[in-house]
């Protein structure tokens, strides 16, 4: 037998007069007002600024700030599944004490789910709704169950209240059998079906207002992960200057030539690979996201939009960080426009590599998942990007991988801005004579089938695929929040 106990706190008959502030009002001012009238209907201001977590909150403060979540919206209905459970005597009271609060003060109805009424608890319920197997036993206020029971020669005992007595005598009160609701047309429900969505997905804010609070909200994020911070800039820092004191110096000849591939193919590799330490984060808030887009709190372009604006600075620094550490140490070509050009493309490269890192966590399982198939996307596109095999080594049924690589155009970027910058500089000698120079930067260019405009041309190639794995991303988010409220 199923047997389910619902309770009612119905808004007061003055709850149109004093509408409350919402919680998503553009402007300041009002949206910090309702921050603090919601933390006082709560009774959570002096938790305030506390970051929530089992060691800072107690188990019904952290109650009260998953209803507060729900309230954020303002709703007209807020349903809640057993917010007493879990809770002791005292903390189950004052959860219900502030849902009381809350229907009194922002005019919403509050309908809950409860097992384990006492008395207490009883007090702030306006109507219950006793339910057993599919059928309403009971609806009403308290003072109607308890006649209702004695209607039925059932006599509540002193020591409980009408509704624990009701749960022990369920089996010997009259079932009415469960009516079924008379079938809607195809076009009613297509008709609830559209409305139910629109209002569910269909934010009161302006687009730009959920961007500027979301950015903000992802700076505190990127803040308050101060491992991972730290980790990307001693990483840019340390290996940039390991390269640089390895190919220190690299100078000119066919010897030059070679250190300046291993260089830029390194390179690659690790800034490609580096950006993988941020797919715990992704997929940890990847639920979190779906849950907040389905209750219509912000649009999912507008979470998008604003973790790309967040990542653009942050890069920047990692990339300038790299180059400023490497490009001087190994002496390539010394000109103010070739370092920017390094710099750009750099940029370019982890932007990318963190686009498609977040692409895979939209549908990755776990970390791990993610990790293996980022691992062996990643190793591919370096197979493929031309520096093991050139394109005319390898099978027609691959080549598409060639032009997919993000590799191939970071290296033919770098080759392209080095061998411009120095086409005059001389990386092979024809004979012992002092001046027999057989190859020119020039030549090396050329060499390669790369012109000057390679490296402008595979700058913004990467930003392509950046923007592509990012609009990727958003689809397949998408898709999963449509699956999500069907």
């Amino acid at each position: 037998m199923s047997t389910t106990t619902t309770t009612t706190v119905t808004e007061p008959d003055n709850a149109e007069a004093s509408p409350s502030p919402s919680l998503l009002y553009p402007a300041a001012a009002e949206a910090s007002a309702a921050v603090a009238a919601l933390l006082a209907d709560l009774r959570l201001g002096h938790a305030a600024h506390t970051r929530v977590s089992a060691t800072r909150l107690s188990g019904g403060e952290r109650r009260r700030v998953s209803i507060g979540l729900a309230l954020l919206r303002d709703p007209g209905v807020l349903l809640l599944d057993e917010p007493t459970s879990g809770l002791d005597s005292s903390s189950a009271h004052v959860v219900v004490g502030c849902l009381r609060a809350v229907a009194a003060a922002r005019g919403t109805t509050v309908v809950l789910s409860i097992h384990q009424p006492s008395s207490r608890l009883l007090s702030a319920v306006d109507s219950l709704l006793l339910l057993s197997r599919g059928a309403v036993v009971h609806h009403g206020s308290v003072d109607s169950l308890d006649a209702a029971l004695l209607s039925h020669g059932l006599a509540v005992p002193a020591q409980l209240n009408p509704l624990e007595f009701a749960l022990e005598v369920l089996d010997q009160m009259p079932h009415p059998s469960a009516s079924s609701p008379e079938p809607k047309t195809t076009e009613e429900l297509a008709a609830v079906t559209s409305s139910k969505s629109s209002s569910s997905s269909t934010s009161p804010c302006s687009r730009i207002h959920e961007v500027v609070v979301l950015y903000k909200r992802a700076w505190k994020v990127v803040y308050r992960s101060k491992q991972l911070l730290l980790t990307n800039f001693l990483e840019s820092v340390v290996v940039g200057t390991l390269l640089g004191s390895i190919y220190i110096n690299a100078g000119d000849g066919e010897g030059g030539a070679h250190k300046r591939l291993g260089l830029f193919a390194f390179t690659l590799t690790f800034l490609l690979t580096s950006t993988t330490e941020t797919l715990p984060t992704f997929v940890s808030e990847r639920p979190i996201v779906l849950a907040e887009t389905a209750s219509g709190l912000y649009r999912l372009s507008s979470h998008a939009a604003a973790a790309t604006l967040v990542f653009l600075p942050y890069l920047l620094a990692v990339a300038l960080l790299y180059s400023a550490c490497v490009y001087f140490l190994v002496g390539l070509c010394a000109s103010a426009a070739a370092f920017a050009a390094f710099v750009m493309v750099v940029w370019a490269v982890v932007l990318t590599a963190n686009s498609f890192v977040l692409f895979v966590s939209s549908f990755a399982p776990d970390y791990i998942a993610g990790m293996s198939l980022v691992s062996v996307s990643l190793a591919g596109f370096f197979l493929f990007s031309g520096y093991f095999l050139s394109r005319g080594s390898m099978p027609p049924y691959w080549v598409f991988m060639h032009y997919v690589s993000p590799y191939k155009y970071a290296l033919d970027a770098l080759l392209a801005n080095e061998y411009t910058c120095a086409a005059t500089r001389c990386f092979g000698v024809a004979g012992p004579a002092a001046g027999d120079c057989s190859e020119t930067g020039a030549d090396v260019l050329a060499e390669k089938g790369l012109t000057a405009k390679e490296r402008w041309t595979g700058v913004q190639v990467l930003f392509g695929f950046f923007l592509l794995y990012r609009v990727l991303y958003w689809v397949v988010l998408s898709r999963r929040a449509a699956r999500a409220k069907r």
